[in-house]
């Protein structure tokens, strides 16, 4: 089996190795020499493997973001002929994948939890199968769903008063796991201006809206000033 071999007779899988190992390290330089080194000749292969590090490596939903500059790599070069190809959409996945926060939960979860023959015990399926819930929804889908489905989108949830601004609360205090975000603390201030100005705020209601922006900005960043760390 001949050796494959990278652009400047490199061996293609030491360059693959170098790809990602960098990637990890944040270590840009030594990411783009080998991604230089790939896109010659492996170019459909590169961004394969920086799918892979996408998820096997990064934190958050990187994995889209690398999807569209794949689609985008292909549209622009669909006509380049090899040594003309416009490598900027390479060069900006390398970037933010050596810049993304980095863990590797979907590797352990894919190493430790995903095997076929794995079956699970009695004991298992006692513990985390509540048979009285299955059943019950069995006999009437639908009528038994958690109290967390009728929010102000719904007609129970309507019934009960519940407004956007309760959802907004509770919606975003329920996230779990929870990574901070920029406007956690965000008044929603444009929003309740606008239906403020179409006469949609009842008094009872916006009593409440005082209370819940009381001490919040509608722009916590200060047009980007203030990053939350």
């Amino acid at each position: 089996m001949s050796k494959l071999t990278t652009a400047n007779g490199y061996d293609m899988f030491e360059m693959s190795s170098m790809l990602q190992k960098a990637i990890r390290r944040s270590d840009i330089p030594h990411a783009a020499y080998a991604a230089n080194e790939l896109s010659v000749r492996y170019r459909a292969y590169l961004w394969k493997r920086l799918l892979t590090v996408s998820a096997e490596d990064c934190y958050g939903i990187m994995t889209k973001e690398i999807i569209a500059l794949k689609d985008a790599d292909d549209f622009v070069n669909k006509k380049a002929k090899e040594g003309a190809t416009n490598d900027l959409f390479i060069a900006k996945a390398l970037v933010l994948l050596c810049m993304a926060r980095k863990n590797r939960d979907a590797d352990y979860v894919a190493c430790n939890f995903m095997w076929n023959d794995k079956l699970l015990t009695d004991e298992e399926f006692d513990e985390f199968v509540d048979y009285e819930q299955v059943e019950k929804l069995r006999i009437s889908y639908g009528e038994r769903l958690p109290d967390y489905v009728y929010d102000c989108h719904t007609w129970q949830g309507k019934r009960r008063g519940l407004t956007a601004r309760d959802m907004f609360q509770t919606e975003n205090d329920a996230l779990e796991p929870r990574q901070l975000s920029l406007f956690d603390d965000g008044s929603f201030g444009n929003y309740y201006e606008h239906y403020k100005s179409k006469g949609e705020i009842s008094p009872e209601s916006d009593r409440k809206w005082q209370e819940f922006m009381k001490g919040k900005e509608t722009d916590p960043t200060h047009n980007g000033e203030n990053w939350t760390d």
